[in-house]
């Protein structure tokens, strides 16, 4: 009976081991990270934590003729640079993708191998000028005086048409309002309470003083009540009425309530 049980065991054993391959790819250890910067100011462009992302496509693959069919996306930071530590060297198409920018060609055949830096620069549909906030009196009747905020910014549209094709209607302005210094709409950090009292959803067209002239409009949100003694991170943003709705930014200011 001990015979014909190790005889099992042996049989098996023999038969799992068969199932096991040794795994002889290399493993992935390129680097490519890089800045997305803006047309207009030549600085990073203002962004939000995991708002958008940076598309790429590795064309170099041997599974499939043509390369991978899948994309890999490389989220955006808050400072607008990327970075993937984890990537197999071979040859990409690649491109940024679903931001608040006009679209851009697809860039082709990139080698990346080691470390490789990669920088692009876009061209935002809006531009977030002259944002300020101030700190308010709430009077409600019977009860002590609560703090508040309110927003102000403008909004400009720098380009009106690009390639034949017309800038999308303002959709919405919002304020954002965070607890931490990560302040936007992708960061997951904005306090949702506030979600619907601090935008205003114009969804008009731009008119076009002639010439493809630029135009800009202002905005004040609030006020919005907040809580004494707090520390909140403040900024505005818009959105157009594309596909993604995605927003440009002001920068984000530090306001401390008395």
């Amino acid at each position: 009976m001990k015979k014909i049980l190790f005889l099992f065991l042996g049989i098996t054993l023999l038969s799992l081991s068969s199932c096991f391959k040794i795994d002889n790819w290399d493993a992935p250890d390129c680097t490519f990270h890089g800045t997305v910067y803006d047309e207009y100011t030549k600085e990073p462009i203002l962004s939000s934590q995991d708002d958008w992302q940076f598309r790429i496509w590795e064309r170099s693959w041997k599974g499939h003729e043509g390369g991978a069919t899948t994309h890999q996306d490389l989220r955006i930071k808050q400072d607008g640079t990327y970075q993937n530590t984890k990537l197999f060297a071979g040859t990409y198409d690649m491109h940024p993708y679903n931001g608040p920018f006009w679209p851009m060609d697809t860039l082709r055949g990139v080698v990346l191998k080691g470390t490789t830096k990669m920088d692009f620069t876009v061209t935002p549909y809006l531009q977030i000028l002259d944002f300020s906030y101030q700190i308010v009196e709430i009077r409600v009747p019977g009860a002590a005086p609560i703090p508040g905020l309110t927003f102000k910014c403008k909004v400009k549209a720098p380009i009106l048409e690009k390639d034949g094709v017309a800038l999308p209607n303002l959709y919405e302005v919002k304020a954002f309002i965070s607890r931490t210094q990560w302040c936007g709409e992708g960061s997951n950090s904005r306090i949702s309470e506030y979600d619907n009292d601090v935008r205003v959803r114009p969804n008009r067209p731009w008119v076009d003083n002639g010439n493809n002239s630029e135009t800009t409009a202002e905005f004040t949100i609030g006020p919005i009540q907040v809580k004494k003694g707090y520390t909140y991170w403040v900024r505005m943003g818009a959105a157009v009425n594309d596909s993604y709705r995605k927003f440009n930014y002001s920068d984000i200011q530090r306001v401390v309530i008395p």
